[in-house]
C-alpha cells in the first residue's frame, strides 16, 4: 500500500511539473509583464536577438485552447535561437507564439549567463521572477505547497508500524530460527531483504507504468528529475525498513522464546503506541481534509469561472507599444486608432472596454472608469442584451446616435447620466468641429444582466470569468462620435484610449494585420494577442492544482485505512485466542468486540472534539464521527471473518 502511495505522489509530481518542465534548462524565468505596458513585439524581438547573438536557445512554454467551444487546453513550446529538442507534438508555430501572452515561463538552454540575461531584461523593461531549477528545491516546493510532505511522513510512519507489527506476528518463527542457531542479525537482514522484495515488486512495476504514461503524453523533458524523486522515496523506504529490521533484531531473546512458541505474543505497548498514532493520523487527516475542502472548493470555483473563456470564438486584440512619442506622433496615434477601429468595425470587429473593476453598481456617472461597459453594435450581435420588455437590442452599425443602455434600477437617473456621458465623449465639441448633429439616447434594459468584457486584465484583478453584472452599456460607432476625420481630435483621443486599454477585438488575425497596415500604426503597435492566452495559463494551473488536491485526498484516506487495519491487527494479535474461544462458544459479534468497539467510539469522540475545536466545522466533525466508526466496524468484521480459529487456539 505504501508503494501505491509513493506512486500516487510521483504521478501527482509528474502532473504538476511535466507540462512546463525543460530538463536541459538551468536558467529559467517567469515573465510577469513589462514596465509601462506589455509590448509583445518588442519582447519577442529582444529574446530573438539575444539568443541569436549568444548562440543559445530560449524556450517559451505556453497554453493554447485546442478547439473552440471545448474546455481542453494544450501546452505548446516555441524555441527562440538555436534548435533545441522538444516534443514534436508540442512545437508551436511562430504565429501561435506571437499572439500568445508574454506572461509565461521562459527557459534558457546552452552556455548562458544569468547576469547577461537579466541585463537584457532590464534594458527592455521586462519584468521577471527567477525560477529555481534545482531538483531538490523543485521537489521540496511541490511537497510543501501541496501538504504532501506531512502526509508522506505519516505514510512512512504507518509503514514502519505495520512492519513492526508483522515482526511481532512472526515472533514464534523468529525464536524458532534463533533456537536453530540463526543469529538475530541474519534474521533481521533476511527480513529486510524480504521487505525490499515486497516493496520493489510493486514499486518498479508502477514506475514502468508511470514512464509509459509519460511517454504516451509526450512528457519527455522530466525523466531524470522524476527518477531522482523516485530514488529519494525508495531511500526513505530503505531507512524505515532498516530501522524496523534493527528493532526486530532486538525484539526477541531467551526471555521471549517460551511465550512465543506457546503463541503468547501479547504486546500492550505496541497497542497503546499504535492507538496514539491512530489518533494523531486521523486528526491530521481530518485537518488536511478540511484544508483540502477549502482548496477544492476554491479551485472548482476558479475552474468554473475560467472555463467561461473556453467557450465562443477566439478574439484577438492589439496593444500599444510603451514608447515615448512627440506631440505630433500623439496626433498620428490618435487618428490612426480611429482609422484602425473603423476598419475592424467594417470587418466584424468589436469594441469592449471596461475599466470599472471594483466599483459599485451605482457608480455609473463616469463613462471611463465607472461601472460602464463601452461597446459597438457588433458586440450586441454576439452578446445578447435584453430591453426591459424582454426583446433583444439591436443597433445599426452606422448610426450617428450614441445609445446608453441603462438597467431599470438606474433608469430614473437617465437625464444626469446622458449629460455626463455627452460631456465625457466631447459630443458638443465634435458637433462644432464636424458640423454634424450628434445625439445621445437612453434605452431601458433589464436588471442583473451579465456582460462579458473579453478583458485579460481582469484576471490579475481577481475577476476570473471577466463578466460584469448589470453594467450600463454605452454603444458607440465612429459615426456617433463625428467620423474619422483628422480634425475631430477629441473623438480621436477617445479611440486612442480604447486602443491603449486593449479594447479593439477581431476574430481574425489577418484582419487585425490589415487594419494595422491601413491605419499606418505598425510602428506604434506592440503586437496582436489572443485574449484567451493568459486565461488558458490560469486555467491550466488551476486544473493542475485541482488534480493534485484530489490525489492528496486519496492518499490521506489510504493512510487512514492502513492505520485502522494496523490498529485492529494488533488487537487481534493480542486477543486472538480469547476471540477464537468466544466464537467457538457461540458469542455474537457485539459480545466479542464490545469493549474494543467502545474504545474506538471514545477515541473517535476525542478526535471529533479536537477537530471541532480547531476547525469549528460541524459537518466535518460529524462526518469524522460517523465514518470512523462505520469504517472501523467494517474492517473489524472483515478481519473477524478471516480469523482462523484453529490456528489462533494453537498460537500459530
Amino acid at each position: 500500500m505504501v508503494s501505491v502511495i509513493c506512486l500516487l505522489v510521483l504521478f501527482a509530481f509528474v502532473r504538476s511539473i511535466a507540462p512546463t518542465y525543460i530538463e536541459s534548462s538551468r536558467t529559467a524565468y517567469e515573465i510577469n509583464g513589462m514596465r509601462g505596458g506589455i509590448d509583445s513585439k518588442r519582447f519577442n524581438r529582444a529574446i530573438t536577438n539575444y539568443t541569436n547573438q549568444h548562440h543559445v536557445s530560449a524556450i517559451k512554454v505556453f497554453n493554447v485552447q485546442t478547439v473552440n467551444d471545448t474546455g481542453d487546453t494544450q501546452t505548446k513550446m516555441y524555441v527562440f535561437g538555436n534548435n533545441t529538442k522538444v516534443p514534436k507534438e508540442s512545437i508551436a508555430t511562430k504565429l501561435e507564439m506571437q499572439i500568445s501572452d508574454i506572461r509565461y515561463p521562459l527557459y534558457f538552454v546552452g552556455h548562458v549567463n544569468r547576469d547577461s540575461i537579466e541585463r537584457m531584461f532590464k534594458r527592455n523593461k521586462i519584468q521577471y521572477a527567477s525560477i529555481n531549477e534545482s531538483w531538490n528545491w523543485g521537489i521540496s516546493d511541490f511537497l510543501n505547497t501541496n501538504q504532501l510532505s506531512s502526509i508522506l511522513i505519516l505514510a512512512f510512519l504507518v509503514m514502519g508500524i505495520v512492519i513492526i507489527l508483522a515482526n511481532l506476528h512472526n515472533l514464534k518463527k523468529t525464536n524458532i530460527r534463533n533456537l536453530l542457531g540463526m543469529s538475530n542479525f541474519d534474521d533481521a537482514f533476511d527480513t529486510f531483504i524480504d521487505d525490499q522484495g515486497y516493496f520493489l515488486s510493486s514499486y518498479l512495476l508502477g514506475i514502468v507504468l508511470l514512464m509509459i504514461y509519460m511517454w504516451m503524453n509526450k512528457f519527455m523533458n522530466c525523466y531524470r528529475i522524476v527518477a531522482y524523486f523516485a530514488l529519494l522515496l525508495y531511500l526513505i523506504v530503505i531507512l524505515v525498513t532498516g530501522v524496523a529490521a534493527i528493532l526486530r533484531a532486538h525484539s526477541h531473546s531467551e526471555r521471549t522464546i517460551v511465550n512465543a512458541i506457546k503463541g503468547n505474543v501479547k504486546n500492550k505497548l505496541a497497542f497503546y503506541i499504535n492507538m496514539i498514532i491512530k489518533i494523531v493520523v486521523e486528526i491530521f487527516a481530518c485537518l488536511t481534509f478540511v484544508t483540502l475542502l477549502g482548496t477544492l472548493k476554491q479551485s472548482q470555483q476558479l475552474n468554473n469561472q475560467l472555463s467561461v473563456w473556453t467557450h465562443g470564438k477566439t478574439y484577438y486584440t492589439v496593444n500599444l507599444s510603451p514608447i515615448d512619442t512627440t506631440s505630433k506622433e500623439d496626433k498620428i496615434v490618435n487618428h490612426g486608432s480611429t482609422v484602425l477601429f473603423h476598419y475592424l468595425e467594417n470587418h466584424g470587429g468589436m469594441l469592449a472596454n471596461y475599466q470599472g473593476w471594483g466599483t459599485g453598481k451605482a457608480d455609473v456617472m463616469n463613462s471611463s472608469n465607472g461601472h460602464v461597459l463601452t461597446v459597438n453594435p457588433n458586440y450586441l450581435k454576439i452578446n445578447s442584451v435584453l430591453a426591459s420588455d424582454g426583446k433583444r437590442i439591436r443597433i445599426p452599425n452606422k448610426t450617428r446616435t450614441t445609445y446608453v443602455l441603462i438597467p431599470e434600477d438606474q433608469y430614473a437617473n437617465r437625464s444626469q447620466i446622458l449629460r455626463e456621458y455627452r460631456s465625457d465623449l466631447w459630443l458638443n465639441s465634435a458637433e462644432h468641429k464636424t458640423g454634424k448633429k450628434l445625439t445621445i439616447k437612453a434605452i431601458k434594459i433589464k436588471n442583473s444582466q451579465r456582460s462579458f468584457t473579453y478583458s485579460a486584465n481582469a484576471l490579475d484583478l481577481g475577476y476570473y470569468d471577466a463578466y460584469v453584472n448589470s453594467p450600463v452599456v454605452l454603444v458607440l460607432t465612429n459615426e456617433s462620435l463625428g467620423g474619422i476625420g483628422k480634425h475631430n481630435t477629441d473623438a480621436n483621443s477617445i479611440w486612442s484610449s480604447y486602443l491603449s486599454n486593449e479594447a479593439f477585438l477581431s476574430s481574425s488575425v489577418s484582419v487585425m494585420h490589415k487594419a494595422i497596415q491601413k491605419s499606418g500604426m505598425s510602428r506604434y503597435i506592440g503586437g496582436i494577442v489572443d485574449t484567451k492566452s493568459y486565461a488558458m495559463k490560469q486555467l491550466t494551473l488551476v486544473r493542475r492544482k485541482l488534480e493534485i488536491s484530489i490525489a492528496v485526498l486519496v492518499i490521506t484516506l489510504a493512510i487512514i485505512i492502513i492505520e485502522n487495519i494496523s490498529f485492529n491487527s494488533i488487537y487481534f494479535n493480542n486477543n486472538r485466542k480469547k476471540i477464537a474461544i468466544k466464537r467457538l462458544l457461540g458469542s455474537h459479534f457485539i459480545s466479542i468486540f464490545g469493549k474494543f468497539i467502545s474504545l474506538n467510539l471514545i477515541l473517535s469522540l476525542f478526535e471529533a472534539f479536537i477537530v471541532w475545536a480547531i476547525t469549528k466545522n460541524m459537518m466535518v466533525t460529524i462526518l469524522l464521527l460517523v465514518l470512523s466508526n462505520v469504517v472501523e466496524l467494517l474492517i473489524l468484521s472483515i478481519q473477524n471473518h478471516y480469523l482462523d480459529i484453529n490456528k489462533a487456539i494453537k498460537g500459530e
